[in-house]
């Protein structure tokens, strides 16, 4: 039924991107022909990614994200999304094998019924929902974390609510609830595990490009506060902790340059006084080395800070940090019906960090960023400008872009120019940052709450061939 469903296709179309990779995995495309996976590579329909011993995370065009785990085979047959629900919207994929979490995008939340995940023993259909889903030794396991799944087969159909199970171990046997739970490991912290850092490089020639690093620990050294690094607050080990799964946007100064990240629903560990502590995925292990409790803020919607500390104990000077649920897929839907565009300004921002080759060179002040974001949801269009104060300088990003449906993420490489004839880039400003499909970026941004009540970005720029500034903005309606 879902071949005859299948409009024939001319050619491979996009159905995402590859959000992380870990590992040795491979893609086969539709012509056989076989590749290693990069971080921000497309994925296409007809695709089979096996992650060997590895793990990928795709974003998908509609707004949804699938994290594999190691040793799985996952197959696309047919995602499309035109951005509006007109009748060609599908989200057919299949787990050959292995283990997987699906958060669900537009489709899943719009059209349900067009959204199916085939396994040998099982067909898995949702209700806008997040679920994870184990086949291993023709066995199904099927576990909802939110909504409500249905899983079906010749021999009938189970649904399960958020906190069920659902297991099946033939195409005959109708699948029955489990107290088995469908569960994703979480990978360790490792000194030889690699982290595959995006970042910036400067080659022979002064030229800058961009790499993808593998490194590995890194001894955690200067935490006294001396040298070009600021001192900070140590952690309290024996203050009480609170964990709570949320999202997070990263950026710091290593040695490789500016990074970024925009990791999706990790554990956040906060300590005493509501500042990270650390914050895990399956393939990042962020811990706080020191806080600097002058430079955080929080509300009910988002929290923001800068600590040092290290990425699967590879150690970075300064990170400063966003930390929010993301706005889901529907609810952006819902703000597409506003005739007007929304107005967002400046609420917080951390104190802007010059840093070169890994080390800080200069710290502005916390909460000195200036600046507006307008969003237009119907017509999916923003623009922004920011000033940035550094010394006696004032750095102006502004641009304009437009988002992708359904997707809470966006990024956008616009102008920067700085007071006083625009003597801070004399020597050339360019974004640093990094937008999902690898482009360079000034800006890299996130809508947080229900109803997107706030938006929390993180800029870099090179100032020259050398220097990088970083640092976080909350911005609220």
């Amino acid at each position: 039924m879902i071949a005859l469903m299948l409009p024939p296709l001319a050619a491979a179309q996009s159905a995402g991107t590859i959000l992380f990779k870990s590992g040795n995995a491979i893609i086969t495309r539709a012509d056989q022909s076989v590749h290693p996976i990069l971080q921000h590579d497309a994925v296409l329909n007809g695709d089979t990614i096996d992650t060997k011993d590895g793990r990928v995370q795709i974003e998908f065009i509609d707004g949804g994200k699938i994290s594999l785990q190691p040793e799985t085979i996952y197959k696309i047959n047919q995602y499309s999304f035109s951005g509006a629900q007109d009748g060609t919207e599908y989200a057919f994929t299949e787990l050959i094998k292995g283990g997987l979490r699906a958060i669900s995008g537009l489709i899943g939340h719009q059209t349900p019924d067009r959204y199916q995940l085939a396994t040998p023993v099982a067909t898995i259909g949702i209700r806008g929902t997040q679920f994870t889903a184990i086949f291993l030794g023709n066995k199904l396991v099927m576990t909802t974390q939110q909504g409500s799944v249905d899983v079906c087969n010749a021999g009938g159909c189970r649904n399960a609510i958020a906190g069920q199970s659902i297991s099946t171990s033939s195409k005959q046997s109708q699948p029955e609830h489990t107290h088995e739970t469908a569960n994703i490991s979480t990978a360790p912290p490792s000194v030889s595990k690699p982290v595959f850092v995006q970042a910036e490089h400067l080659g022979k020639d002064r030229i800058s490009a961009v790499v993808t690093d593998s490194v590995t620990q890194a001894s955690l050294t200067d935490l006294s506060g001396t040298g070009n690094n600021p001192p900070g607050t140590p952690p309290d080990l024996n203050a009480p902790t609170t964990n709570t799964q949320t999202d997070i946007l990263l950026s710091g100064i290593m040695q490789q340059g500016a990074v970024n990240y925009a990791l999706l629903d990790g554990t956040l560990a906060s300590n005493a006084n509501n500042n990270l502590s650390r914050y895990q995925t399956q393939d990042i292990d962020l811990q706080l080395i020191a806080a600097n409790l002058n430079d955080f803020y929080s509300d009910a919607f988002v929290s923001m800070g800068q600590v040092r500390g290290s990425i699967n104990n590879q150690n970075v000077g300064l990170l400063s940090y966003i930390a929010g649920d993301a706005t889901q897929p529907a609810n952006l839907l819902q703000l597409a019906n506003l005739n007007t565009p929304l107005q967002y300004n400046v609420l917080a921002s951390t104190a802007p960090v010059l840093g070169n080759q890994g080390r800080t060179v200069a710290i502005g002040n916390a909460n000195t960023v200036t600046g507006n974001l307008s969003v237009n949801f119907a017509t999916y269009a923003y623009s922004y400008g920011l000033n940035i104060p550094l010394g006696p300088l004032t750095y102006t990003l502004a641009g304009n872009n437009t988002l992708m449906a359904g997707s809470a993420e966006f990024a956008n490489n616009g102008s920067i120019t700085s007071n006083f004839n625009n003597i801070g880039c004399i020597a050339g400003c360019n974004g640093v940052m990094r937008d999902a499909s690898g482009n360079p970026a000034t800006i890299v941004g996130r809508f947080i709450g229900p109803a997107a009540e706030r938006a929390g970005i993180q800029y870099g720029l090179n100032i020259g061939q050398t220097h990088a500034l970083t640092g976080s903005i909350v911005l609220g309606r």
